[in-house]
């Protein structure tokens, strides 16, 4: 059974790549299109693709946090966790995956987030603009689901 279920949409993303690739297209002349102009279409056309939202889902005591379409994805089993709080993420860290001062950060859009603690003391923050409610389910989940350290 799922537990929870969210899909959140980087609006931001999605407009600064669409402003990218028409600014892009506009410089663009018939008879003098470069491979670079290819390659940034391209690549902005991918990091659309891939990066347009955030999907977190909680079954059965696994938390899988993915992007897009699920290209890009990680599952934490949450036996391997210590706990989570729901924390603010300052702007100045961005979107997409991030290494922040306090661990790996998802996040596609807003301020708040759900810090996951590993048991060993590794962090890892998940952007949701459903903070409160995801962390609650994750920490009903590490309960369920928690082994006794050794």
């Amino acid at each position: 059974m799922i537990a929870y279920r969210n899909s959140q949409t980087g609006w931001l993303i999605i407009l600064l790549l669409a402003a990218g690739f028409i600014y892009t297209l506009s410089t663009l002349s018939l008879d003098a299109v470069t491979t670079g102009q290819y390659i940034v279409l391209l690549v902005l056309i991918v990091a659309g693709v891939l990066f347009y939202k955030l999907n977190v889902v909680v079954e059965r005591g696994v938390i899988v946090v993915s992007f897009g379409q699920g290209m890009i994805s990680k599952s934490i089993r949450a036996r391997d966790l210590a706990g989570c709080c729901v924390v603010k993420v300052p702007w100045y860290y961005g979107f997409g995956i991030r290494l922040t001062p306090s661990g790996w950060l998802y996040n596609v859009s807003g301020s708040n987030a759900v810090e996951l603690t590993y048991r060993s003391g590794k962090k890892f923050i998940i952007g949701s603009n459903e903070a409160d409610v995801l962390c609650e389910t994750i920490q009903d989940e590490i309960s369920k689901y928690a082994t006794p350290q050794s």
